[in-house]
C-alpha cells in the first residue's frame, strides 16, 4: 500500500494562521509545535479530547493520529513542524526522547512569543544559513525546556474531558478504547461495545468523522508504539511485535511497510543513525 499524502512527512516549517477543523485524522513523522495565540481548539489525539486555550503551548508527536476536531471562530495559532530526523539529531536522552514521543501531548500554559515564532518562520524559510541555524538552534533550546517542564510526568496529564453528544462523542470513545488497548487482541465487535452500538454501525460513524477505518486507526496506533519502541529500546523486531499489539514479525513487517515505506530494521538503522 501507497502512504497516502495525510502520511507523507510535512518538513521543518513554522508557519501561522486560522486552523481549520480536519474531516479526517492523519500522521506524518514530526514533532508539531502548536501555539495558541487567540480563541481556542479540540483535537481528537492519542483517544483523547484535548482542549487548547489561548496562551496554551502543546507539543506532540504526530506519528499517533491525531484530527482538529474543533476551533472557535477567533483562534489563530503558530505552527512549528521539526522533522523526527532533526530532533533525533540533537542527541536527546533516550528518556527525553521517550517523553517527546509518547501518546498524550505535552502540554504548558506559557509559550514562546508570537514574535519568535514569526522570526523563526522567516529564518527557517529564507535564503540566510547561519540564520537558519540559529533559528534551529532557538527551536531545540525551546523543545528542550518543554521536554524538561514534564520530566517528573510519568503517566498522560490530566485533560479536559468535554461530554459530547452524538456520533463525534461515540468515536472519542472508541478512539479511547483503541488507544488504551492497542497492545492487546480486541475486534471492533470489542470497540463498538464501550458505546453500545452494532459493530457495523460503529465502523460507519467511526468512518465518517475520523476519515480512517477502525482497523486502520487501530493499525496506526500500533505502528507507532512500535516506532516508539524501535527509537528508544534496544527491544528486539520479536519484542516490538508483541509489545505493540501486532501478535507477529509478519505483521509488524506488513503495517511498516505500507505505513512507513519500510521495514522496521530500516526504520530502526535509519534514524538510530541520524548525523549530530
Amino acid at each position: 500500500m501507497t502512504m497516502s499524502l495525510w502520511e507523507h512527512d510535512l518538513g521543518l516549517d513554522c508557519w501561522q494562521g486560522t486552523p481549520e477543523v480536519m474531516s479526517r485524522a492523519h500522521r506524518h513523522q514530526d514533532i508539531e509545535i502548536n501555539i495558541v495565540e487567540t480563541g481556542g481548539l479540540a483535537y481528537l489525539y492519542g483517544g483523547r479530547r484535548v482542549e487548547l486555550r489561548a496562551g496554551t503551548t502543546a507539543l506532540f508527536w504526530a506519528a499517533i493520529p491525531h484530527q482538529l476536531l474543533t476551533a472557535t471562530p477567533d483562534a489563530h495559532v503558530w505552527w512549528l513542524n521539526l522533522p523526527l530526523a532533526t530532533v533525533l539529531s540533537w542527541g536527546l536522552d533516550r528518556a527525553v526522547l521517550d517523553r517527546a514521543l509518547r501518546g498524550w501531548p505535552v502540554v504548558v500554559s506559557q509559550g514562546p512569543s508570537a514574535g519568535r515564532f514569526g522570526r523563526w518562520s522567516g529564518e527557517l524559510t529564507g535564503g540566510d544559513a547561519e540564520l537558519r541555524v540559529i533559528a534551529l538552534l532557538e527551536a531545540q533550546a525551546y523543545v528542550r525546556r518543554l521536554l524538561y517542564a514534564t520530566e517528573a510526568q510519568t503517566d498522560a496529564p490530566p485533560v479536559a474531558h468535554v461530554q459530547e453528544d452524538g456520533a463525534v462523542g461515540q468515536v472519542t470513545t472508541m478512539a479511547r478504547y483503541v488507544a488504551h488497548h492497542f497492545a492487546e487482541r480486541i475486534t471492533v465487535a470489542d470497540v463498538a461495545d464501550t458505546v453500545h452500538l452494532h459493530p457495523r454501525y460503529a465502523m460507519t460513524i467511526f468512518r465518517r468523522v475520523t476519515g480512517l477505518t477502525i482497523g486502520r486507526y487501530l493499525d496506526q496506533c500500533r505502528v507507532a508504539e512500535g516506532q516508539r519502541l524501535l527509537l528508544t529500546t534496544d527491544a528486539t523486531i520479536a519484542e516490538v511485535a508483541h509489545a505493540a499489539g501486532f501478535g507477529s514479525v509478519s505483521r509488524l513487517y506488513a503495517s511498516f511497510t505500507a505505513t512507513c515505506g519500510q521495514s522496521p530494521a530500516a526504520f530502526r538503522r535509519s534514524y538510530r543513525h541520524v548525523p549530530g
